[in-house]
C-alpha cells in the first residue's frame, strides 16, 4: 500500500485574506503575519537597527490591519500598505526617541550648568534648603 499524499487547500490571495479580516476572521490574521512578519519585521530592523522596536512596531502594523481591514483601500496591495505602515510607524518611533533623548540631555546640561554656578542648588531642589544643610531649623 503506497503511503496517500495529502491534498493541501490551495492559498488564499491576500485579498482573500482580507476580506476574511474584514469579517473578523482571526485565522486570516494569523496567516498575513505568517507570511509577511519576516520580510516586514527586516525591513523596520533595518530603519530603527533595534530588535525590540522593530517588533513592536510590526506588532503595531498587524494589530492597525486588524482594525483597518474593513476600510482597506482596495486599490492598494496588503503588501504595500504594510510596509507603508511600518515605515510611518517606525519614522514616528524614532521621532520620539530623538525627542527623549534630546530633552533628556537638554536636562542634563541644565542640572550641570545649574550646579557649576550654583552648588547649593541640588540640596535645595530636593526640599532641603541652605540652613536644613547648615544644621538650623527652618
Amino acid at each position: 500500500m503506497s503511503p496517500k499524499l495529502e491534498t493541501q487547500r490551495p492559498l488564499a490571495s491576500d485579498a482573500e485574506l482580507l476580506q476574511r479580516l474584514a469579517r473578523r476572521d482571526s485565522t486570516a490574521l494569523i496567516e498575513v503575519e505568517r507570511r509577511h512578519w519576516s520580510s516586514l519585521y527586516a525591513q523596520v530592523y533595518g530603519m530603527v537597527v533595534e530588535s525590540e522596536l522593530a517588533e513592536r512596531v510590526v506588532r503595531e502594523v498587524f494589530t492597525q490591519l486588524w482594525f483597518a481591514a474593513e476600510r482597506f483601500p482596495l486599490r492598494r496591495s496588503v503588501w504595500t500598505w504594510l510596509t507603508d505602515m511600518a515605515k510611518e510607524l517606525a519614522r514616528a518611533e524614532l521621532a520620539l526617541a530623538a525627542c527623549r533623548d534630546h530633552d533628556e540631555s537638554s536636562i542634563r546640561r541644565l542640572h550641570e550648568a545649574s550646579t557649576a554656578v550654583h552648588p547649593g542648588a541640588v540640596a535645595a531642589g530636593t526640599g532641603r534648603g541652605a540652613d536644613a544643610e547648615s544644621g538650623s531649623a527652618q
